[in-house]
């Protein structure tokens, strides 16, 4: 099939399956954060914000992710290395708790593999002035909830899942029907983690920070005082934080502030939270143009 074929075959269908994933999983959270808030309990207008700009990520994000996989395909033939073959049925094989090992296989292998990535390049997002005009729109969120979890820009997405799907695919090779398994528990599994510690639910799980993500600790990295920057960037296992220092482990009333102040307000439109950020790297950009411009004519 063709690019364009796979893309509208993709798109064909799709909106109502999105939606119900979007939405129903969130109805738990939302009912828990409006019962024990931290601070004031999110506003509705908030959730139906950050459910139109995620329903449209993942459309417009859709075409830069199809590419991954196709041009991944088409690089493997010429790699100098053998992507490293994996297989969970010889786990499955163990007697007892073979099953619920190859199940936990599936779901922390991919997961160990997408957050090495994904530390890294979240890092890279905070430090780079044009990168972080797309990745701030998900930290101007002044009420983080569970609907937050998805408010990302769509080429923040779209970077994102082109060189988690790019990458590992040149280095672990697994059976097709595994792959797909591996794949949908993984995803299954950061879905519900990623809603759950964006929610503002006032809970306090310190047996659990050090192993997962939790509300608490992820709050901290959306927390608006400067003196909680850069920390925290870990999608689900805070073992690369603690790793590379930039664990904050919260105290029992640590629960601050969300947001980016008075310096970048959430947008008030779709238009503003997809198509402002991409003004705003154009005006990064737009004085180099003119002093490149001006000293080709000197």
């Amino acid at each position: 099939m063709t690019f364009i074929q796979i893309l509208l075959s993709s798109l064909k269908g799709m909106f109502p399956e999105v939606l119900i994933l979007s939405v129903a999983p969130l109805i738990p959270f939302i009912v828990a954060e409006q019962i024990w808030p931290v601070g004031k309990a999110p506003r509705f207008r908030g959730y139906g914000m950050n459910i139109v700009i995620s329903l449209s990520t993942v459309y417009l994000s859709l075409p830069l992710g199809i590419a991954a996989a196709l041009w991944n395909g088409q690089l493997r033939p010429f790699l100098p290395w053998k992507p490293l073959s994996l297989t969970f049925h010889s786990i499955g094989a163990v007697p007892f708790v073979g099953p619920g090992l190859e199940l936990l296989a599936m779901i922390f292998v991919p997961l160990v593999l997408h957050d090495l990535w994904f530390y890294w390049s979240h890092r890279i997002e905070h430090r780079v002035p044009a990168l972080w005009a797309f990745h701030r729109i998900h930290h101007s969120d002044e009420r983080i909830n569970t609907s937050t979890w998805a408010r990302d820009h769509f080429l923040q997405n779209s970077w994102r899942s082109f060189f988690s799907i790019f990458t590992l695919g040149l280095l672990v090779d697994l059976d097709l029907s595994e792959a797909g398994k591996a794949a949908l528990y993984s995803q299954m599994f950061l879905m519900a983690l990623s809603m759950f510690y964006h929610s503002a639910i006032r809970i306090r799980l310190s047996w659990l920070d050090r192993v997962l993500v939790t509300p608490q600790v992820h709050r901290i990295h959306h927390a608006v005082d400067p003196v909680y920057h850069n920390r925290n960037f870990a999608d689900a296992l805070p073992i690369f934080d603690i790793l590379f220092g930039t664990f904050h482990r919260p105290g029992r009333e640590e629960f601050p502030a969300t947001g980016l102040g008075q310096e970048f307000p959430p947008p008030r439109s779709l238009w503003s939270a997809q198509f402002g950020p991409l003004i705003a790297v154009w005006r990064m950009l737009l004085p180099r143009r003119r002093t490149r411009h001006v000293e080709l004519r000197q």
